[in-house]
């Protein structure tokens, strides 16, 4: 499962989804209010759309009102929505939204012809995405069945194609603007025509609760492995995983880093996956890519003051990122994820430290990270994903954005609480999608922020917050201090 395009969530622009067919009469539990008529015109009675015209019926209430706000304030500039929305008092946006939200109807896929090329495309884009042209998995935003993340993330199923088409076409063509503007105008740029077409087809070809997974894509045998230089090196694509029990193991390993949560559930004691600080299945530069970590172990660590292998390496992520049970160095899934991590590094030199190593490090700030400044950056670009108390959103009991503090993030172990590690990630590959977007100020701040909250006890705790913090924490963390009147790390407040 994962993420490319995923992006293409926080999107859609007007506020719903289009019709591809409906099957049946649509329910509500809601009262028509007196000014659902004003949208009829365009969206239908019901809310299911059509053509160029989004449905909106069963979108999230709070995406729907805020989509009428931004309306409404001209924040979101559209011809016929803005003189619309001008009209409505903040009672008729909230009724609208509950009203049209609450509608339940099903369609049918679109009969529109489609090559099995072009919905291989489309699915791959769908469920994997391209993070060389910077589009993640739409799936990733969107949710495992494309249905939207409540609360502000809009369903993509059941749009239709025009719709979805002439919006990526936008996103395509502007720069910068709010989070969602922005996040879907990295996504879509490096896309062509040709994805455009494949995806937005394939979404309209879906079905109501079709359930997205990766699929393994039979195998490139054209494509060369060759030596590479550690400056500038680029790891295989999924379609050059070989054939046979090695293929397997490798695919295996692919699917235990995507999906930790199930796929090694017994050994995860939180809600992450290997992903969530991973992007792109451990292949993108400055996100801690899997193809530098096994060219360059084993190698010394300060953290424990030994030389580590690499399933050394591997079992303190499942200890201190997942707070969970480290596997043994013979487990099938520690043999599965060790030879994914070789695979990726193939052509890769030895001993050499590759640029793109681990998480960049930034510069000192110009100013202290500040908790405060950095809770108005969290609330700007990451509570969208992350929700406002930080404990991510799920769609369909799948968690589809993980938690950044609370009883199920990474434990005070854990690499991340250093407020310099946070920085150098958040800055390189947050928000998700549009990495490089924050300032290294912002970075620093919202990085103070998210690890000045409570979270799991250090695994490492010795029964004292202040000797504990001496001897692993006395730098660059927050354990042991008072924020908020909470001693963090004190076994009443780490969770």
């Amino acid at each position: 499962m994962h993420a490319r395009i995923i992006i293409l969530v926080i999107i859609i622009a007007t506020a719903g989804i289009a019709p591809l067919h409906a099957a049946n009469t649509p329910v509500s539990s809601q009262k028509v209010p007196a000014k659902a008529q004003v949208c009829a015109g365009c969206h239908g009675p019901q809310g299911l759309g059509g053509g160029i015209y989004p449905r909106i019926a069963g979108q999230p209430t709070d995406y729907l009102q805020q989509q009428l706000r931004l309306f409404h304030s001209g924040a979101r500039v559209n011809d016929f929505m803005q003189p619309v929305a001008k009209g409505l008092s903040d009672k008729d946006i909230t009724e609208l939204a509950d009203y049209f939200s609450s509608i339940k109807a099903s369609y049918e896929p679109s009969t529109r012809p489609i090559s099995v090329a072009e919905l291989a495309h489309g699915r791959e884009l769908v469920t994997v995405g391209d993070w060389r042209d910077g589009a993640p998995a739409c799936m990733r935003c969107h949710g495992p069945d494309l249905t939207g993340v409540a609360p502000g993330i809009p369903a993509l199923v059941g749009q239709s194609p025009e719709y979805m088409l002439s919006r990526l076409q936008m996103f395509r063509d502007v720069n910068g603007g709010s989070l969602p503007l922005m996040v879907m105008s990295h996504a879509s740029k490096g896309m062509s025509d040709a994805d455009l077409q494949a995806v937005t087809g394939y979404i309209a070809h879906m079905k109501l609760g079709e359930h997205l997974e990766m699929v393994r894509p039979p195998q490139d045998a054209t494509y060369q492995f060759v030596p590479q230089s550690p400056d500038n090196f680029e790891p295989p694509p999924d379609s050059a995983i070989p054939t046979g029990p090695e293929g397997d193991m490798i695919w295996h390993g692919l699917q235990i880093f995507e999906d930790t949560q199930h796929e090694a559930g017994r050994y995860v004691g939180d809600n992450l996956n290997c992903s969530s600080c991973h992007m792109d299945l451990g292949r993108r530069a400055d996100s801690a890519p899997m193809w530098a970590a096994y060219v360059v172990y084993p190698k010394y660590r300060d953290k424990n003051k030994k030389v580590n292998t690499l399933e050394e390496r591997i079992q303190g992520c499942f200890r201190y990122s997942m707070n969970g049970t480290p596997p043994a160095a013979d487990n099938p899934e520690m043999v599965a994820l060790v030879t994914y991590f070789h695979w990726l590094a193939t052509g890769l030199p030895v001993g050499i430290t590759p640029k793109g190593a681990g998480y960049p490090k930034l510069a000192p700030p110009t100013h202290p990270a500040d908790i405060q400044r950095g809770a108005k950056v969290f609330a700007d670009n990451c509570a969208l994903c992350h929700g406002d108390d930080g404990q991510g959103h799920e769609s369909r009991s799948e968690m589809v954005f993980p938690p950044v503090w609370g009883p199920k993030s990474f434990n005070w172990g854990a690499g991340m609480e250093r407020i310099s590690t946070a920085a150098g990630f958040i800055q390189a590959n947050m928000p998700y999608g549009a990495g490089g977007t924050l300032s290294d100020q912002d970075a620093w701040d919202v990085a103070a922020f998210v690890v000045s909250h409570a979270r799991p006890q250090d695994p490492r705790f010795n029964g004292s917050v202040e000797e504990t913090r001496k001897q692993y924490h006395a730098q660059d963390s927050y354990y042991g201090r008072v924020i908020d009147d909470h001693l963090l790390g004190s076994p009443a407040n780490h969770q």
